[in-house]
């Protein structure tokens, strides 16, 4: 939310630069809706980058291109996961937060300038190979190697990489120069750093620690590319990892997916699962085809089966590397498409620009700001004065509005009002006094009615039905008396309740239309089944005379009084009526 309501405050376009060391690129993208458009483009290779940053801008600026902002990919910058026992939802204030990810990305960043080397640069620009490399390493640290004896190990032992190099024959003393120009702008000695961080999710077997993503390089080499975009008239706001950025064009998904991005040298693989990065790695190996090291960095992830696999292949790659990965893995490898990647506009420089401008994932690509990073949206200060501004402000038009409507309703009807309030009044209350006096009348009928009801039901019960029961009981009883016998037992004898709904007992009954009145259950013990049986056949010729009749009748074995065997007698003396008889039958209120 807070998203799209200072989204009137973001840069509507951004100059995206990249560079190995050898070569820069310039695109200058712009919001298209909801997409990035490449308004120019430039590259230059001059082996110094302060003179291939002036001719980028110049051509862009010749191409109509007016200035502004940039941010830079370079492989200087460290992208990584560090695992930290703060909660995004409660991190820490901002210079703790600065200072715990520095002291962990410290070390890091050492490790990583490593690929920066002037071997690593001459092996991938291709001037020697890798096992060239290795012997001269091997020569310059006085290990035995198959290419000469200790006499030659001794003479080279102190000699530069480069120099021993040249020297042997593997590489020229321009290809050197070039690389060690390169190199100026891709290592430093500094020890300070500045860094970026993105929170993700929690790891899955360490409650209470939490992934999160780190950027960071040095502040001198920062600062050194900050001032020469500044000498051009340009500001340089932010630098990004060149291997990684393309993770913003990912789609903003919960299911599990794979994002393999190839670069001259190097791949870098990253899985996401629940809209969180779970893994990340850089694979550098520059004596390798593209494809080797895509599939090398896809198996240092633990990937699921149905996990979506993206590549972020540039055109200057190898075509067919998608294929080969197709085919090695035996799985649906899909490419990353923008309208934006062009020849001369990486992956890694739309998702540096999406990211930049808010329009791609935010949270899976981190970046160094120039300045450091930016509290949240609610501790910044011109933020908070910002927001508290507007809404006092909105407060302010919003009741003046209210009064305003309202005072001129009010006015537009307070003399209609007043004008028709004496007939009103006057007419209310005659009309008050008649409906008093009608809902009296009504309320005195309605008490004599019920009174009536009442009387009369109470006739009904005490004239007819009180003395119908009475004599109903008597029967009953005189029934039982003629036909229990000496192997009879009456254990019990009991009635349901009369104001019980009488439909509901009629459901038993299916093929016939009479309703119950009266329902009497008895249970007997005999001594034999033969007398229960004729203890039943009794009851009915008894009852029927006086329209009772027998039902669910049942003999069955079980043990009586004294643990004497014998039978038990269950059995229901009803009476029926039909459902006409029953209409005038009106229970006492």
């Amino acid at each position: 939310m807070l998203k799209s309501l200072f989204k009137f405050g973001k840069a509507k376009s951004i100059l995206v630069c990249e560079t190995d060391g050898f070569l820069l690129r310039a695109a200058v993208l712009t919001r298209a809706g909801n997409e990035l458009a490449v308004l120019q483009t430039a590259e230059s290779q001059q082996a110094d980058m302060a003179d291939a940053v002036a001719d980028v801008i110049k051509s862009l600026k010749d191409d109509g291109w007016e200035g502004g902002d940039a941010v830079l990919l370079s492989p200087t910058v460290l992208s990584t996961l560090l695992e930290l026992q703060i909660d995004p939802k409660k991190p820490r204030p901002l210079a703790q937060m600065n200072e715990l990810i520095r002291w962990e990305a410290e070390p890091l960043l050492v490790q990583h300038a490593t690929q920066c080397s002037v071997g690593n640069l001459l092996i991938a620009r291709g001037y020697m190979t890798k096992e060239q490399a290795d012997a001269v390493m091997d020569l310059q640290q006085g290990r035995a190697n198959p290419a000469g004896g200790l006499e030659l190990m001794e003479k080279f032992s102190l000699r530069r990489f480069g120099d021993l190099a040249e020297e042997l024959g593997y590489i020229k003393r321009s290809q050197l120069n070039a690389c060690l120009a390169g190199q100026e702008w891709l290592k430093s000695d500094d020890e300070l750093i500045d860094c970026g961080w993105s929170a993700q999710g929690e790891v899955s077997d360490i409650p209470g620690t939490y992934l999160w993503q780190v950027s960071a390089v040095t502040k001198s080499l920062l600062q050194r590319w900050t001032t020469v975009f500044q000498m051009q008239g340009v500001k340089l706001q932010a630098m990004y990892p060149l291997a990684g950025s393309s993770a913003s064009l990912l789609t903003d998904t919960a299911e599990e997916q794979v994002l393999i991005e190839s670069h001259g040298s190097m791949s870098f693989t990253m899985r996401t699962k629940d809209n969180h990065i779970v893994e990340q790695h850089l694979y550098l190996d520059a004596s390798k085809k593209t494809f080797e090291r895509c599939l090398e960095g896809f198996h240092t992830l633990t990937v699921a089966n149905d996990a979506n696999i993206y590549l972020a292949n540039w055109s200057a790659n190898d075509h067919t590397t998608i294929h080969d990965l197709a085919s090695a893995l035996d799985r649906d490898v899909i490419t990353i498409e923008n309208n934006a990647i062009t020849e001369k506009s990486s992956p890694g420089m739309m998702g540096a620009g999406l990211h930049y401008l808010g329009m791609g994932k935010s949270n899976w690509l981190s970046h160094v700001r120039l300045g450091g990073p930016l509290p949240t949206l609610l501790h910044r200060p011109n933020i908070r004065g910002g927001i508290l501004f507007s809404v006092i402000l909105l407060l302010i038009l919003f009741a003046e509005a209210f009064l305003l409507v309202r005072g001129s309703i009010v006015e537009s009807h307070k003399n209609e009002i007043d004008t028709r309030w004496q007939i009103i009044d006057s007419a209310m209350k005659r009309i008050n006094g008649d409906i008093k006096q009608v809902k009296q009348r009504k309320k005195e009928l309605k008490d004599r009615k019920s009174d009536k009801q009442r009387e009369q039901q109470r006739f009904t019960f005490f004239g007819e039905e009180l003395p119908e029961r009475s004599a109903l009981v008597q029967v009953i009883l005189g029934i039982l008396q003629g036909a229990v016998s000496e192997h009879i037992i009456i254990n019990s004898i009991d009635e349901y309740d009369k104001r019980a709904n009488f439909m509901l007992r009629s459901l038993r009954r299916k093929k016939d239309n009479r309703i119950e009145i009266e329902s009497f259950n008895l249970q007997a013990w005999a001594l034999s089944e033969t007398a229960g049986q004729q203890f039943i056949q009794t009851l009915k010729k008894a009852a029927e005379p006086w329209g009772l009749e027998i039902l669910d009748s049942n003999v069955a074995g079980r043990t009586g009084p004294l643990n004497l065997e014998g039978f038990t007698v269950t059995l229901r003396i009803v009476k029926l009526v039909s459902a006409e008889s029953l209409s005038n039958r009106t229970p006492l209120l």
